[in-house]
């Protein structure tokens, strides 16, 4: 397979990256004359996926198909790929999905830099401030490589380290090494944000910027603002350097990580990953530190790069980035854009079928649709809880209707006195009798979405075509893993370890299948796709709604079966999208039956009713799907995900979970928070805990009397905290604008935020006191901690401080423990006692018995 792939449109060439025979790296050079196909009744270069002929059209550049697109009348276009895409199509599609495709392993520099800013944070917009420090880890040598401007001997033996006092000498020995040791994929954490565009913009800053093009091996780089949104909402630009993938591994770990972080700081995601965290230092800023403690400096730039590189270790993300890529046909770096990945998979599944899918230009949304269905949840804590996952719902969906390009018959635009008005797909209005449609649907073998859009089902379409290729592969690949995990005699030896490797491949390949599967769907809904149709995204989402929604009936039915005679709410607690969640409490009180006996697990008989539910759900969504969807081959599955003693549900897409078996095992964490915020960033370690031991309390079934006590002691414990645990951690980017903000009384100026105003207090203190030669003023850039303060005679409603609280101020300005437990702790815990139905009590004052108490 390849390394890279870049088309150079003025000489008309495709520079391909790839291995000889012998696995060593190579590059090739091609001349290349992009194409695409228009219908014709002479010609037959082709056969596009709705059977009719096609001509292919060749042009000199990518330039004169563009022109030729823009200027033509014809709307009815085939196959109009990028250029890479296109080429590395024709080339590899033969080979894609073959574990060996993975063998030859890519050269990645992992790369991180520091910037000597003590004024303020940097900006890589503007990249003012000189780079101090740059580190790579080059995986294809296990070595670091470390480029600064002081002294520095390495305490580990893969690495070496370059002294430069000058920066733009430190840039040059930089590019020179890059350039004889060009890798592959150039990954960072957040680089898209910081790092690449710091580099290119202080290059040009510092040596000119012809310098930029050193980093690329054709000499041509490229940068585009607005690419798209990060899952943050933030703009992406990006800079493109030809046969270098830039990799941002935080927009990796983002889209490929289950569930959301509290912070996807670097160091909060090596102590979530468990493979480590930043190196610690007592400095007040990097830019402090890299004066007073170089060597720890340069530790810390290490740890960082040595961080990304366990990650991947761990995680094996870059190997996703990479088999995603070439299951779409695309460079590395357009991994993570779903549209041209899934356009590049179905444009292979339809050639593998002999044919050539459509990219009909849009001309934008024709109307709006829903998306995934989310019940209002049943608020409250919930005993006896299971969770169902339809699996894969989407991608069964779209082969349960057969939805394809090819396959859409029409839609139902209305039905009114018996008769059916239905809109073809080549845009014809037909009326039929209800009598004539019903047999129309027989004979035609139709699906009908719940979009009311008609798909013929006498043949497979070319998507339905490519999941079942791609569920047929993963299926394989899992096959594969337990087969090779038997060969396994986990002895160390060199045996094992081509066998680990071997599944390591066919994991990474099963991973990717899912991914695509799911991915699928989102084509359809693009509206920027070739392949977008809102007939087919509205009918996948809706019947999807419908599926779910069907099921939640289907148990409440079975409830019902089996005696009980109270109201759905009872039985249906929460569902969303694909998830349903049914409490079968009252199922087990009928049965006289207990969930989990004395050592918590689930007690055979509660298993066995689940059992019952499983296969009853399953079997009664079968007969739904050929009723009403009229489909010949549903696929409609639904998988027991959890079981849960208790269950508390507050609102859509919040709850928290206390889960006794998830998947036939029992959970190395009991406790699942979706949407429930118990352990902010910007709180210490200590008070996350006592957050979670109430509420891990209260779903591990206390009652009202006994979590009150709990809750009581949490605030004992706080009161009883030092200053540093009970502080907010805050970051202050800039001070000096805020300082600027007061008047001549030095009265704080309106707007300044909490964090600011703490920071001036601070320093104000220490001038006051003539402590500014002891400790450091705040400044902009630095990591600080900060509290609401009691009552004092300065009047300060806040304080902040860097590391350690000064023992001067300890009887000036002291915390107030009531107002922090109140902005900290309070605010989670009330959320589950309200949803619980609880008043929360008021642990602040002095403690008084009240009649619920008494009652409890």
């Amino acid at each position: 397979m390849y390394r890279n792939v870049y088309y150079d449109n003025r000489e008309q060439v495709v520079h391909l990256w790839t291995w000889d025979e012998l696995g060593k790296p190579i590059k090739v050079e091609s001349s290349y004359e992009p194409y695409l196909y228009i219908e014709s009744s002479h010609f037959c270069d082709a056969t596009s996926i709705f059977n009719t002929s096609l001509k292919k059209v060749k042009f000199k550049n990518q330039f004169e198909r563009n022109k030729f697109l823009k200027d033509t009348p014809i709307k009815r276009i085939f196959h109009n790929l990028s250029c890479e895409q296109e080429f590395l199509l024709s080339t590899y599609k033969d080979e894609v999905g073959k574990p060996e495709s993975l063998i030859n392993p890519l050269k990645v520099f992992w790369l991180d830099i520091e910037t000597y800013s003590p004024d303020e944070f940097p900006h890589p917009e503007i990249a003012k401030d000189p780079i101090n420090l740059i580190t790579i880890y080059d995986s294809s040598k296990n070595h670091f490589y470390t480029w600064g401007q002081k002294p520095y001997k390495p305490k580990i033996k893969n690495a070496s380290y370059f002294c430069h006092p000058k920066e733009h000498e430190l840039l040059n020995s930089f590019l020179t090494f890059w350039e004889n040791n060009t890798p592959d994929v150039l990954a960072t954490w957040n680089g898209e944000g910081f790092d690449v565009p710091y580099i290119m913009n202080r290059l040009a800053n510092v040596l000119g910027k012809d310098s930029q093009l050193r980093l690329s091996p054709v000499h041509s780089i490229f940068y585009r603002e607005n690419v798209g949104l990060n899952k943050f909402g933030k703009p992406i630009n990006r800079w493109y350097i030809r046969g270098v993938s830039n990799i941002d591994y935080l927009q990796v770990y983002v889209t490929f990580s289950r569930g959301d972080r509290e912070s996807y700081s670097l160091n909060y995601i090596g102590e979530y990953e468990e493979v480590g965290s930043k190196t610690n230092y007592k400095s007040s800023s990097l830019a402090s530190l890299s004066v007073e403690d170089w060597e720890t400096f340069v530790d810390y730039n290490i740890q960082d790069v040595n961080l990304l590189v366990k990650l991947d270790e761990k995680l094996k993300y870059m190997n996703l980035v990479r088999t995603l890529s070439y299951n779409g046909f695309i460079p590395f770096e357009q991994a993570l854009g779903k549209v041209s990945m899934i356009t590049g998979a179905v444009a292979h599944q339809a050639l593998l079928q002999g044919y050539v899918i459509p990219t009909f230009k849009n001309e934008g949304l024709r109307d709006e649709y829903v998306g995934g269905y989310v019940h209002e949840p049943e608020r409250g804590l919930s005993k006896s809880v299971v969770s169902y996952d339809a699996n894969s719902l989407y991608p069964n969906t779209i082969i349960t209707l057969n939805i394809s390009p090819e396959t859409k018959i029409g839609k139902i635009v209305s039905v009114e006195d018996n008769t059916y008005t239905i809109r073809t797909a080549n845009e014809k209005i037909v009326s039929l009798s209800e009598e004539k449609f019903l047999r129309f649907v027989e004979k035609e073998k139709l699906s009908v979405s719940k979009y009311n859009v008609l798909y013929t089902q006498k043949f497979k379409g070319v998507v339905p075509n490519l999941i079942d290729r791609l569920y047929t592969q993963r299926v394989e690949a899992n096959r594969k893993i337990d087969e090779l995990e038997k060969e396994l005699k986990n002895d160390n030896s060199e045996e094992d370890k081509i066998i680990k490797d071997k599944i390591l491949n066919f994991d990474t390949l099963q991973g990717v299948y899912k991914l695509v599967l799911n991915s699928i769907y989102g084509v359809f809904a693009q509206k920027y796709s070739p392949l977008f149709d809102i007939d087919h995204s509205a009918s996948i989402t809706l019947t999807g709604q419908a599926v779910a929604k069907q099921a939640s009936e289907i148990v409440y039915q079975f409830a019902k079966n089996s005696g009980f005679e109270g109201d759905k709410k009872h039985i249906y607690k929460y569902g969303d999208t694909d998830s349903c969640y049914f409490s079968i409490q009252p199922i087990l009180d009928i049965q006289k039956i207990n969930l989990l006996d004395d050592s918590q697990k689930v007690t055979k008989s509660a298993k066995n009713i689940i059992d019952q539910i499983d296969s009853y759900i399953n079997s009664e969504i079968t007969k739904w799907a050929v009723s009403e969807l009229k489909s010949t081959d549903p696929r409609f599955v639904f998988k027991q995900e959890a079981i849960c003693d208790n269950a508390l549900f507050m609102e859509k897409k919040r709850y928290i979970l206390h889960i006794a078996e998830i998947k036939g095992k029992k959970p190395s964490k009991p406790f699942k928070y979706v949407g429930v915020e118990v352990a902010r960033s910007s709180i210490s370690k200590t008070i996350k805990g006592l957050i979670k031991n109430v509420i891990e309390n209260i779903m591990s079934g206390c009652d009202r009397k006994t979590s009150n006590e709990i809750y009581r002691k949490c605030f004992e414990e706080f009161s009883n905290l030092n200053v540093g645990d009970v502080s907010i951690r805050s970051k202050i980017s800039d001070y000096e604008k805020q300082e600027a903000k007061l008047d001549d009384k030095g009265n704080i100026g309106k707007g300044t935020p909490l964090h600011a105003k703490s920071a001036i207090h601070f320093n104000h203190l220490l001038k006051h006191l003539k402590l500014e030669n002891v400790y450091e003023p705040i400044g902009s850039g630095m990591k600080i901690k900060y509290f609401y303060a009691a009552r004092n005679a300065y009047n300060y409603k806040s304080m902040a401080f860097l590391h350690d609280y000064p023992a001067e101020f300890n009887e000036i300005v002291k915390v107030d423990y009531s107002m922090m437990f109140d902005k900290m702790v309070k605010p989670p815990i009330e959320s589950v006692y309200e949803a619980v139905g609880w008043p929360l009590p008021d642990v602040g004052k002095e403690y008084q018995t009240d009649l619920f108490d008494l009652l409890c």
